[in-house]
């Protein structure tokens, strides 16, 4: 099931450090929200070629996936 992302916002986490969350909204209506640390956002960013985050609406989920693997494995 394809989902898109269809909103983007950035929150505090752990001691203030700031992240990023996106909405998934999925192909049936249902939504997800998906907090990114600063090295999944940055891939997440990087990945869409985007310089604001506003430019990462309506990115496929398969951004955010690539980019949370990328940050667990620590991959170039």
């Amino acid at each position: 099931m394809a989902a898109t992302i269809t909103d983007v916002r950035l929150a505090a986490a752990h001691e203030g450090v700031a992240e990023i969350v996106v909405s998934l909204t999925f192909e049936n209506g249902g939504r997800s929200e998906v907090p990114l640390d600063h090295v999944a956002g940055a891939r997440l960013m990087e990945s869409c070629g985007a310089n604001e985050v506003e430019e990462l609406i309506g990115r496929g989920w398969e951004h955010v996936r690539d980019a949370l693997t990328g940050a667990y494995n620590n991959m170039d």
